[in-house]
């Protein structure tokens, strides 16, 4: 199984379509990918995730509990989530119940109502997800990390908005969101799944709207490639401490950094994956945790998106270990600047991230995503093999010039959270 091995269509209506057929299995992973997330709110901070839940609210065929039900009584999975850049709305099933499927998903992402009672009862299951994000302190250090590296740019937006602004949106905001972003242009049906084309598109064929959007043809070019690009963020380091409840202490530091179509992004790929990577032999690990026993969660981490680029490194201790690791976290950074790579440090280091990266590429829910994004954003879907070759190809020195241009600590930004006394 292979994302090289797909194939794309596009229907009447101009909604690409991208199957990828994979043999031995009885399921079948289909969704709508949408180049539109919290990035996109505009005015109002939420509105992409709102939506989201908003379409399982009832449609003009439906009510709440068919919808739910519908793929549920048969053994299959509906299901959405919202990320920065995109929404995505996808279900798991038998292949025998594929058109079930397809037949929910086009009609909830094109036929739902929005019932002003249910928008009112989202408002407070929304407000209950941000109070327990906020609980959760390495999810809420995170998100508020992000919202002061990006400032005043869009990609600033915490997902699930704030209390406020979830209280301002209406109805009305929600179709302003939908006219805008939810076109044929816009997205792709991904089809992974034992299942042959035609079938594929015979079923599309049958629930998609007949002919696109007049307001968003499918051949106006500002929707054939990614979102017009913001400029970058304006960034200046910050050192930001609070007080909290939480009964340990919290720190995060990174920078603004290599966005996804960047020369270097897999230079700091591979060195993000070797300093604080998920393995439990990354350095950050070994030094901190493995050595002194500072702390029992330590990682760095590298998010790519269309137009910058963030990498972090976040622990969680004791009070009196939180200088202590924080000094080792810079001395590993400082490593990488200054000493470069051995031969064997070098193979280990792309033998354990390509690794990774093939086992995670065999998620099939995982491939969906990963071919939807790649054909919104750049007209199709990167192979395995072309990322494997392009982490092969990085050199000792590669990796050290990208270290020496990253990690300029001086220009760091510290966000801690310190337990009240």
């Amino acid at each position: 199984m292979s994302s090289s091995d797909y194939q794309l269509y596009t229907l009447n209506n101009g909604l690409r379509v991208a199957h990828l057929k994979t043999p031995s299995t009885l399921l079948v992973h289909c969704g709508f990918v949408i180049l539109a997330g919290s990035r996109n709110d505009g005015d109002i901070p939420g509105v992409a995730h709102f939506l989201e839940h908003m379409f399982f609210k009832g449609t003009h065929r439906r009510k709440t509990i068919h919808v739910l039900n519908h793929l549920e009584v048969v053994g299959g999975e509906l299901n959405a989530f919202t990320t920065k850049e995109i929404t995505t709305l996808y279900a798991t099933i038998q292949k025998k119940h594929f058109a079930r499927a397809v037949d929910i998903l086009c009609d909830i992402t094109f036929n739902s109502t929005f019932p002003e009672q249910e928008i009112t009862k989202e408002k407070i299951v929304i407000k209950d997800e941000i109070n327990m994000y906020l609980d959760t302190p390495e999810e809420n250090i995170y998100d508020e990390f992000q919202e002061l590296i990006f400032g005043n740019h869009p990609l600033a937006h915490n997902i699930l908005g704030t209390a406020d602004s979830v209280d301002l949106i209406t109805k009305s905001s929600i179709q302003n969101f939908i006219s805008e972003n939810y076109h044929p242009s816009n997205m792709v049906f991904v089809v992974v799944g034992n299942i042959p084309a035609d079938r594929v598109l015979s079923t599309l064929n049958k629930f998609v709207p007949p002919s696109p959007d007049p307001r968003h043809p499918s051949t106006d070019p500002r929707h054939l490639t990614p979102d017009p690009r913001h400029p970058k963020p304006n960034y200046l380091p910050f050192r930001n401490r609070k007080v909290s409840d939480f009964s340990q202490a919290y720190g995060i530091m990174g920078i603004p950094t290599f966005e996804e179509t960047h020369a270097k992004r897999f230079e700091l790929l591979l060195l993000n994956n070797l300093l604080g990577g998920p393995g439990m032999n990354s350095r950050l690990n070994l030094a901190i945790r493995e050595k002194y026993g500072y702390t029992y969660h330590i990682e760095s981490g590298y998010q790519a998106f269309s137009d910058s680029g963030l990498f972090h490194c976040y622990l969680s201790c004791e009070e009196k270990y939180l200088n202590k690791s924080i000094d080792l976290i810079q001395k590993e950074l400082k490593k990488l600047k200054d000493q470069k790579l051995g031969k064997l440090q070098l193979s280990q280091a792309k033998n354990q991230l390509t690794g990774q990266l093939v086992i995670a590429n065999e998620t099939r829910s995982g491939l969906l995503v990963h071919l939807g994004k790649g054909i919104l954003k750049f007209g199709k879907a990167r192979t395995m093999k072309e990322t494997i070759q392009s982490i092969e190809k990085i050199t000792a020195e590669n990796l050290q010039d990208t270290a020496n241009e990253v990690f300029d600590i001086d220009k760091f930004s510290h966000l801690h959270y310190i337990p009240e006394k």
